[in-house]
């Protein structure tokens, strides 16, 4: 912990990537336990993430993108997609998860879920 303040000055945007190369294994798949674990709100994580390495889809991809070569250059694409159809389902099924991987009672968490449903009940399309 007492270089994560350090480590997030560091962070930079990539403008190039150098298209011979590939991330490792080892790498990309800390990458993505990386944004399994990342935080969102109340832990709904209310998208989906897209990774493609085919080249010849991420050449389609590159004209969404404004032609930028990162699209094409990077080894891997990470893709995150709005789940529009955030709804109290949804939270029904989050709720059941923290439940049985928690092994606490659906009705103890009935709060949190009633909180969480009159949110997303009240945000517009766009908010979502």
């Amino acid at each position: 912990m007492s270089n994560f303040l350090e480590n997030q000055n560091w962070r930079y945007a990539v403008k190039q990537y150098d298209a011979s190369k590939k991330i490792s294994e080892a790498d990309l798949n800390t990458l993505k336990e990386a944004v399994r674990l990342s935080a969102s709100s109340y832990g709904l994580q209310p998208y989906k993430v897209v990774i493609v390495e085919n080249p010849e889809l991420r050449e389609k991809l590159k004209g969404a993108a404004w032609g930028q070569t990162q699209i094409t250059d990077a080894s891997h694409l990470f893709i995150f997609a709005n789940d529009l159809s955030l709804d109290a389902g949804s939270v029904d099924k989050y709720i059941s998860n923290i439940s049985e991987v928690r092994g606490v009672p659906t009705e103890a968490l009935g709060g949190f879920s009633d909180m969480m449903k009159n949110v997303i009940s009240n945000l517009s399309e766009d908010a979502k």
